[in-house]
């Protein structure tokens, strides 16, 4: 059973231009909904040894007990310490693999601490011995073609048309048409459920509102998806027509804007880059064919940060070009098209970490320009409100779209959430980051900021790394 946690956030963005900030872990609204369920690939057959989780379980909890289910959403502490920080929040129901047990400590009043694996710390009493396995990992891989699936994004999104349409709390109201909320601003809604009311139909929300349906225009989210890059692989480049994007872009038979017309590209044709013209105007994507370096997005590979380990995993996002690449170390794995933020609400660059990642989160703007925005899928917040985050409301990629954040489609921002660190594990729908467990580093530059500055905890990881190295030195 797939269990989805929602989270109540304030994003995107913190720049004058857009002000808002990120809502506290412990300020965090948690609702827990059960949705379709989601089938978990089969273990392999034939026999394996018993993981050590199997037997710190027994010890703790008897003969036979294998994992512990968890009663309720649960937060997740680094110490047992109800005090201590948050590393992550796991979802009612998952079995979890046992760590250890700590009967001192804060804030458990009946019980022990328990320690999950990989890490994290929580009440006994938020727990169910089992003698069931712990929940399966789902398997990730970067170059997996899910383009003959469906989107994954539970339930149904709408946009909200119209000014100041009422929102109602109960169906008596809703029937009555009194005692409605104005929705002031714009709102993009998921639906949990219909509901017939006087002859009229309602969208009820996952905020719990009743809402017209005539007054809601259904979202299709775009299935457009990125490239996963075999070793040595040259990075493609995407059409995207610069007088009007929507439009198919011109090929040449020479290098020139006069140049023989001998086709036209689809918006978003994937191609490669074989050759530049002398004045950079134009581009050879064949043997034959040029086309107008302007009407193409093309990804290209650089250096990783100094920061960057050998084959760690990280994200570097070109504003000038909409473009993101997932690196591994020096190695481009995967790259794609995104949407930062449009004029007046400018992506700024920089080089931070991701500090926390979320299965969905309700973004809300209630300064400036209001907006409300339900239950973003697979969120990866890099610092304070900026997020690399799924936008299913748009299929503007690959141009500016956004309030400040990286808009990627949902087929991207799933495999980019499951593949980059920290390590989502089974049945956690929120993860944070931290020096000890750092998440991947997103560097947002553009031709005017090549090397952006550092920010949040990837300075302090920085600056004790560049102290190690200082200290050895010295010990020479």
């Amino acid at each position: 059973m797939r269990t989805w946690l929602f989270l109540l956030l304030i994003g995107c963005g913190g720049s004058k231009s857009h002000p808002s900030e990120l809502a506290a872990p412990d300020k965090v609204v948690m609702d827990v909904e059960v949705v379709a369920p989601t089938p978990v690939p089969a273990p392999a057959p034939g026999p394996a040894p018993a993981p050590a989780s199997d037997a710190i379980a027994a010890e703790l909890f008897g003969d036979g007990i294998r994992s512990v289910e968890l009663r309720a959403a649960t937060v997740l502490h680094k110490q047992p310490d109800a005090e201590s920080d948050k590393v992550g929040v796991i979802a009612r129901g998952v079995r979890a693999p046992v760590r250890g047990s700590a009967d001192d400590g804060r804030g458990c009043t009946h019980g022990r601490w328990i320690e999950l694996e990989p890490h994290g710390w929580t009440c006994e009493a938020a727990l169910s011995p089992s003698r069931e396995a712990p929940t399966a990992a789902t398997p990730v891989s970067l170059t997996d073609d899910d383009s003959d699936q469906p989107l994954p994004i539970p339930g149904e999104y709408g946009v909200v048309r119209g000014k100041d349409v009422p929102a109602y709390a109960t169906a008596k109201d809703a029937g009555a048409g009194e005692n409605g909320r104005a929705l002031v601003g714009s709102h993009t809604v998921r639906s949990v459920g219909k509901l017939s009311v006087e002859g009229k139909q309602f969208w009820r929300t996952s905020q719990g509102d009743l809402i017209d349906a005539t007054s809601i225009a259904v979202i299709g989210p775009s299935k457009f998806k990125g490239v996963a890059l075999a070793k040595d692989a040259p990075l493609p480049a995407w059409v995207r027509a610069q007088k009007d994007p929507s439009k198919p872009a011109v090929t040449r038979a020479t290098p020139a804007a006069d140049g023989e017309a001998i086709g036209k590209l689809a918006p978003r044709t994937v191609v490669t880059v074989l050759e530049e013209s002398a004045d950079g105007r134009f581009v050879r994507i064949d043997d034959r064919q040029w086309i107008a370096r302007a009407d193409l997005r093309v990804a290209t590979v650089v250096a990783p940060p100094s920061d960057v380990a050998d084959g760690e995993k990280w994200f570097d996002v070109d504003l000038d070009e909409q473009v993101l690449v997932a690196y591994e170390g020096k190695r481009p794995v995967y790259a794609t098209l995104v949407s930062t933020g449009r004029q007046g609400h400018t992506t700024p660059t920089m080089m931070a970490r991701v500090a926390s990642k979320y299965q969905a989160t309700h973004m809300i703007n209630s300064q400036g320009e209001k907006y409300s925005v339900a239950d973003v899928p697979w969120t990866m917040f890099y610092d304070g409100g900026y997020a690399v985050h799924t936008s299913y409301w748009h299929d503007g990629f690959g141009g500016t779209r956004s309030h400040g954040c990286v808009n990627l489609s949902p087929r991207d921002a799933h495999l980019l959430y499951l593949w980059s660190s920290p390590d989502v594990p089974p049945g956690w729908t929120a993860v944070f980051g931290d020096e000890d467990h750092p998440g991947s580093l997103v560097r947002v530059r553009s031709q005017a900021a090549p090397e952006p500055e550092l920010r949040g905890y990837a300075q302090k990881m920085h600056e004790r790394a560049r102290n190690d190295r200082s200290s050895l030195i010295a010990a020479k």
